[in-house]
């Protein structure tokens, strides 16, 4: 009986992960495709002769959210860096 419920919480623990990083995939996914939107978003502003201000604030707003990813992929490399580094030790 015993070895029912490993096998049960081993098949759970793998659908947890496959959800997790099904999660993440789709997270990056949107992000890209909300990137590309804004960009297009500019280019269509500019196109049909929006106020600067607004052009200029929708491009701060992407190059934030740019900034913000950039750093995030930075953390987390420098996290998988420093575990490394504890684990030779």
């Amino acid at each position: 009986m015993e070895w029912l419920l490993q096998v049960a919480d081993e098949i759970d623990d793998a659908m947890g992960a496959l959800r997790l990083c099904s999660l993440g995939l789709a997270a990056e996914i949107g992000l890209l495709a909300a990137g590309a939107l804004g960009i297009l978003a500019i280019g269509a502003a500019i196109a049909t002769g929006a106020e600067v201000t607004l052009i200029f604030s929708a491009a701060i707003v992407l190059s934030l959210a740019a900034t913000l990813k950039i750093h995030e992929s930075q953390l987390r490399f420098a996290g998988k860096r420093l575990s490394r580094r504890t684990t030779a030790l």
